[in-house]
């Protein structure tokens, strides 16, 4: 699995599996957001089962925030940044493959005067490639 730094406090991965959870610990993470709903795809685990996984391994704080990245709202931009600021850092965001993670932090970074290209190049030294949500963050650029 691969945990990579999106921002100072915030860490980014692709679904969690039990071995996961262990080596998150491992690596210091105090708290886990799951961006990701429960029966996306056949086979993945429900968050209240890798949420299991993480108290086993030592990590209590974790929070299911399930969004779609077509569908995400400013409601749920605040409710992660909520949970950014109330969690103990550092924190791990996980989806699918870390985009929505991605987004979420992203559209308010553009929110508070960082540009398209800044989120972009941060996303992708993360491991995230948000070249197909670009005109959408554009959008949020032009309208702060």
């Amino acid at each position: 699995m691969a945990i990579l730094k999106l921002s100072e406090n915030l860490y980014i991965s692709p679904q969690l599996s039990e071995a996961d959870a262990t080596q998150t610990a491992k690596l210091g993470i105090k708290s886990v957001i799951c961006n990701r709903p429960d029966g996306e795809e056949a086979g993945q685990p429900e968050a209240a089962q890798v949420r299991q996984w993480l108290e086993q391994a030592g990590i209590a704080a974790f929070r299911h925030q399930p969004v779609t990245a077509p569908a995400i709202t400013d409601a749920d931009i605040d409710t992660f940044h909520k949970l950014l600021a109330e969690l103990p850092p550092p924190v791990l965001a996980y989806c699918r493959t870390g985009t929505r993670c991605s987004l979420l932090w992203g559209y308010r970074q553009i929110q508070n005067g960082s540009s398209v290209a800044e989120v972009k190049t941060a996303s992708a030294r993360a491991g995230v490639d948000l070249t197909n949500f670009e005109a959408r963050l554009q959008a949020a650029a032009d309208n702060r």
